[in-house]
Order: structure tokens, then sequence, then C-alpha cells
């Protein structure tokens, strides 16, 4: 029986968590995609909860290390030996590796979430900036093939690393966590949230811009309350980044009570308040993994955003892009604005297309790539 092995602990950044629950859907997906006589097996680290499988053709195993300690020792390539012979996929650049002959049977894909490591090192620790770009470039040189988020990522891996390097492009896909639950509705209400509402994940810095949405309910007071969502910024370790203290406290008083602070230490909660919105605001300067992103768009809400690279090749005319403070201000008013024909709004024409383009986000089709990905290596 071939199994297809997913190393599950993720690279340790602030989207770990994140990573960890992607993780969890796609070993289901590998699961019930699985060719006959294949199966799936799901490895986290020591003291690591793995999840409750279903399925009998998902194996949870544990690493006889703990997460701490995964960084550090699988940089070096002697513990790449336990996996010699298998076909693994890690979800993040955190897989042990090393040298192998070509007929050994061993077959490894490494998904590279993103590129900020190189674009943008200031929203990374200095340490995880160095550890990720060595466990990028050892993947470039010992991996089968790289399995990139966007084909902005794809290109900035082969820039730096050759344009041999092979890279394929999979989107990502939302965990189910930042869909909407059964509970999402009481979860929204436990929140004091309103009916209709904006959502953030921007955090006040200059990569942030979380001052461009402030600016702008600011300067029209018909615009819905404003959902800021803390810990999904990729600054949320690095010494000196605003915490959720900082924007309540930086809040104006003229928006003060539109606003509501929500730190993401319940996932669950992230995902019924994506689902719940009107419109996701990404006004950042940087693209991470995407999944928030991509969780607006499966639940059928569209997103004004800068316009970073990463984010037009997902959304595509699921949304508005606008790349300056002024014309996103204004942007965002004229959304919510009825036409003077119908009585619409451009927001309702691109609500219809964000369901559309969300439709096309399933962790089957990653699943069926990755099987497909290994049977021809």
């Amino acid at each position: 029986m071939a199994t297809l092995s997913l190393i599950a602990e993720p690279f340790p950044d602030w989207e770990a968590p994140v990573h960890f629950a992607a993780a969890t859907d796609l070993a289901d997906a590998i699961a019930a995609t699985a060719p006959r006589s294949c199966s799936a097996r799901f490895l986290s680290a020591r003291g690591t909860t793995p999840p409750d499988f279903s399925s009998p053709r998902i194996s949870a195993e544990q690493l006889p290390m703990g997460a701490n300690a995964l960084p550090i020792l699988w940089q070096s390539s002697t513990t790449a030996r336990p996996l010699d012979g298998e076909m693994t996929h890690a979800v993040t650049p955190m897989i042990p590796l090393r040298s192998r002959s070509e007929d050994d049977g061993t077959q490894t894909t490494v998904t590279i979430p993103h590129g900020l490591a190189w674009e943008a090192p200031d929203l990374l620790t200095p340490a995880q900036g160095r550890l990720t770009r060595s466990f990028v470039k050892r993947a470039a040189k010992y991996a089968d093939v790289l399995i990139a988020t966007s084909h902005s990522v794809a290109s900035l891996i082969q820039q730096h690393y050759g344009h041999n390097v092979p890279v394929q492009v999979v989107p990502p896909v939302a965990p189910s966590v930042f869909l909407a639950g059964e509970d999402a509705a009481a979860r929204r209400d436990n929140l004091g949230l309103p009916e209709r509402y904006l959502v953030t994940t921007a955090n006040l810095d200059d990569h942030g811009r979380l001052q461009w949405v402030l600016d702008a309910l600011d300067s029209d007071p018909s615009l819905p309350h404003l959902v800021v969502i803390t810990g999904l910024d990729p600054l949320l370790h690095v010494k000196g980044a605003p915490q959720q203290n900082d924007i309540v406290a930086a809040l104006p008083a003229a928006v003060r009570e539109r606003v509501t602070v929500v730190p993401a230490e319940d996932l669950a909660d992230v995902g019924a308040i994506i689902s719940g919105a009107a419109m996701l605001l990404q006004p950042q300067s940087f693209a991470g993994t995407g999944y928030t992103v991509i969780a607006a768009l499966m639940a059928g809400v569209p997103v004004l955003h800068a316009g970073v690279p990463a984010f037009e090749e997902h959304i595509l005319d699921a949304g508005h892009a606008e790349p300056e403070a002024p014309g996103f201000i204004t942007s965002l008013s004229r959304l919510f604005i009825p036409n003077s024909g119908d009585g619409s709004s451009e927001l309702e024409r691109l609500t219809v297309h964000a369901a559309d383009r969300g439709r096309t986000y399933s962790w089957n089709s990653v699943a069926w790539q990755l099987w497909e990905t290994h049977a021809l290596i």
C-alpha cells in the first residue's frame, strides 16, 4: 500500500495554528481522493494533540521530538533518513531533507506559503527570516517539487534559487475552521457584533495600513461597523509591533464606538466573523499565505485590497484593488452607494463574483494535484 505522509507540524511562525488546521483538512482530502490501495499518514510533533480522523485511510503518528526541537534538529540532514523511500509532503518549508540517489524511491514535495522572508523580511523576526530562507534553500536543492501558493511566490523562488527549480502553483484553501460553522451566528452574538459590518486583519504599522480603514470610517459615517481581528499579522512576534491594546488605544474618538477589536485566540471565531462580514478589507502592503482572503471568497465575501500580486491572483473580479490611501478610502464609500438605476450597489455585484470565485477552492482539488504530482515524480 502506497502512503502519502503529511508533515503537519508547521513552521514556527504566526500562522502555525492555521497551518496545522489546514493540514488536518488536507489529510482528510488526501484520504478521500487516494487511489486504490493508497492512504494518508498525518505526522505531528510529540506533545501535539493529533486530530480525530474518521477515515480508516488516515493514520495519525507522532514524531519522537517536540515542536520546539524540530526546527533545530531538522536542519541536520541526518534526521531525514526515516523518510527514505517514502512519499512525503510538507505544508510549510519545515521538512528534513538530504541528498539521495535517484532510485531510492523517496518523493518529497514542499509548500512555500509566501515570500515574506525575501520581499519583506522586517515583518519577521530575524530568526524566522533566517530559518525560512535556510529551509527553502535546502528544499530548492533536495525536494522533488516545490509547491507555491501563487505565481508571484513561484517567480520569487526561481529568482532566488534558479529557474531550473521545479515549482508547481497550487492556490491555498482556507481551513474549515476559517469557514462558517453551525455555531457561527451564536459566536457573533457572543462577540457583540452587529448584523452588518466590515472586517479587516490589518495592523497599525506602515505595512498593515489599518489607518487607511480608520480614515475611511472617519470620513464616511454611513459605512458599517468595523471588526479588527488581531493576531493574524506577521508582526505579531516582532519586538515593538503594535498589539491589540495599542490598536484600541489608538482609535480616534470619532470612530471608537464603531470599531470592535477581536483577538484571534479561537480560530473558529475568525471563521464566524469573516463569513458574516459584508466585505473583507486588506490594505496591507504584503501578502501572507492568504488564508483569510480565501476564507472570505469561500464565504461569498468580496475583498477590497491594495493590489498585492498574490491577492490579485486569488481574488480576480471578486474584489477591488486600490494601492493608495485616497483611492482606498474613496472606493470603500463608493462600493456601498446604491446605483441610481435599480438601487443595487457595486458591492452586491462583487458579492456574486466572490461566491463564484469561492467555489473554485477545494481541498479535494489540492489533494488530487498532490497525488498526480507524486505519480509523475
